[in-house]
């Protein structure tokens, strides 16, 4: 009888053992890389207005770059004039907000600020 418990034991930890075997994980690699040698996917844009504009905030005094890297180039821009210093005011118009910017003299432009786009029915 003892052998016979043992032996259900045996093929009952075997079976435990062998599900198990199978599902092993791994964390990603610090490169960016996953285990798999394939690169890591890039985090999604955002996907509403409200979420751009978010990230647009805190995105505010950053260089212009970090911003064309999280949402893309804009739909089309304006330039004028600065009342902040020698440089020039921009506006940058994305679908459904306009985002402000400041382009120093040296060429250097950074994210001033963010506001959604008036709608007809907000007027």
């Amino acid at each position: 009888m003892k052998r016979l418990l043992l032996l259900i034991l045996a093929c009952a930890l075997l079976a435990v053992l062998t599900a198990c075997g199978g599902q092993e994980t791994a964390a990603p690699a610090a490169d960016g890389a996953d285990t798999a040698g394939e690169p890591a996917a890039e985090p999604a844009e955002p996907a509403t207005v409200e979420e751009q504009i978010a990230l647009v905030q805190s995105l505010i005094d950053e260089p212009i770059d970090r911003l064309y890297e999280a949402i893309d180039y804009p739909a089309d821009s304006a330039y004028a004039s600065s009342c902040l210093g020698e440089g020039e005011d921009g506006e940058l118009y994305y679908d459904g907000f306009t985002v402000y910017t400041y382009r120093d003299t040296d060429g250097s432009e950074t994210v001033y600020d963010v506001m959604p786009t008036e709608t007809e029915s907000g007027q």
